[in-house]
């Protein structure tokens, strides 16, 4: 198969990009749009939620760690079936789990309902957003790899800053519940386009018998000149002996820069859900209205979908990737002394939320492109979803740093402060990561010459 691969990324990378891929990028940001959106309507609803039932919000950390848990069983249960039976299958059913447990939240009435409804709709988000990247991989062609599969991907944060304003506009004139039902209701309108025009993934199309019927119709619609090439019969024999596909990430050279990456994966998380859970609170505790706060945390995560596309864009234009994620990962520390720094003065604390939303969610969307372009095809959605996954046990301590610092009265300045930790480690870490280089893993001489040193 990695000569039909190769052959069929090098034909990508020599045609313009055609209008299917460009509508396939359209439909999977739009995914990840919804994606964002449910993963943090529960920080811009807890403020609301906590004042209709009586509660403090210190004790809504347990419910986003039990989404976050669910987030990470996804992704290291879920997306190693994506690579095995087909990304597009998984994705769907994905959509549909996550979808129908947000609309079952609108009748929430407890902490126990509420966090086991998150946990359900953590699982099939937590399969969703690696398996959606690593079907934009395959189909984007090398030179713009990077790109295109971030510019996806910002739909992740796009759908949380939808949140902010939707939960500004919505809460006081109709109750938390709307904000969640517009969160279930918008995926399964999305869904029958998912169903009609996504594709299956090249590595699943290739494993059908000649005359590959499936991969001819969609390769028809962006290289309508291109033939499989004939596989040996040594590449027929390999593909049948890989069967547990984590075990990939450990073959060929790849076990150190694999834990590297899961390492910058767990750190650089604690950070990121600890800010997309707690900002809106932290604003408050900084003299900010509860409409200032969603709206300026709706920032946050925009200037992050600015800061992924510019980010991304420079990213395909250089040979060592992990120097500009650690250089980017550097800036998110510095942003969140900022952050402590001015959290007491409402102009400057607006400059510095979007200067770490830069930081911060671009430089992690970024990451989480660069994991899903590292691996080989075969096992792309398993590497994504595997540092995701394991990332994500990170992101299920940022919450609880969270209420544990609120719930001990640390001034705000404080709480800012210690943000910066996990962001230098995650530099530090990320830039100690090398590529293997073998024909298994590059896809076009191009390729092969960007990922040495």
């Amino acid at each position: 198969m990695h000569n039909q691969l190769a052959s069929f990324r090098a034909a990508l990378d020599a045609q313009p990009v055609s209008r299917y891929q460009w509508i396939l990028l359209l439909l999977l940001a739009l995914l990840l749009v919804t994606d964002g959106y449910d993963a943090q309507v529960l920080g811009y609803v807890v403020p609301a939620l906590a004042q209709d039932w009586g509660l403090e919000k210190a004790v809504f950390g347990p419910v986003f760690s039990a989404n976050l848990l669910g987030l990470t069983l996804g992704s290291l249960l879920v997306t190693p079936f994506a690579d095995r039976f087909g990304v597009r299958r998984v994705l769907l059913c994905c959509v549909l789990i996550y979808a129908s447990l947000t609309l079952l939240m609108v009748f929430a009435n407890s902490l126990g309902s509420l966090m086991a409804a998150r946990f359900i709709c953590g699982i099939g988000m937590g399969g969703a957003m690696p398996s959606a990247m690593a079907l934009m991989s395959d189909y984007s062609p090398p030179r713009l790899r990077t790109f295109m599969v971030t510019l996806a991907a910002c739909g992740f944060s796009l759908g949380g800053a939808a949140g902010g304003f939707v939960a500004a506009g919505f809460i006081d004139q109709f109750g938390w519940q709307a904000v969640f039902l517009a969160g279930g209701v918008t995926p399964l309108l999305l869904f029958p386009f998912l169903l009609i025009l996504l594709p299956e993934s090249v590595p699943r199309l290739l494993r059908d018998a000649p005359p590959y019927a499936r991969l001819r119709k969609v390769t028809a619609r962006m290289l309508p000149n291109w033939q499989p090439p004939i596989t040996s019969a040594g590449d027929a024999l390999e593909e049948q002996g890989s069967k547990l596909t984590v075990i990939e990430l450990f073959r060929n050279g790849y076990a150190l820069p694999t834990l590297l990456i899961w390492s910058t994966f767990f750190v650089s998380l604690i950070l990121l859900y600890f800010m997309i859970s707690w900002l809106p609170s932290l604003l408050l505790e900084s003299g900010l209205s509860l409409n200032e706060a969603n709206l300026v945390t709706s920032m946050f995560l925009f200037s992050g979908t600015v800061g992924a596309m510019l980010l991304a864009w420079f990213a395909d234009r250089l040979k060592r990737k992990v120097r500009l994620l650690a250089a980017v990962l550097s800036g998110s520390a510095l942003c969140a002394v900022l952050l402590g720094l001015n959290h007491d003065n409402p102009s400057w604390l607006v400059a510095s939320v979007f200067a770490a939303g830069f930081c911060i969610i671009g430089g992690q969307l970024t990451l989480n492109a660069f994991a899903s372009n590292f691996y080989p095809a075969h096992v792309r959605a398993t590497g994504t979803g595997w540092a995701l996954g394991v990332g994500r046990f990170g992101s299920i301590l940022g919450p609880l740093f969270g209420g544990m610092f609120l719930a001990m009265h640390m001034p705000v300045q404080q709480i800012f402060f210690f943000c910066a930790i996990p962001a230098v480690v995650a530099a530090l870490l990320i830039l100690q990561v090398r590529s293997p280089v073998s024909s298994e893993t590059v896809d076009t001489p191009r390729e092969a010459q960007a990922q040495k040193g």
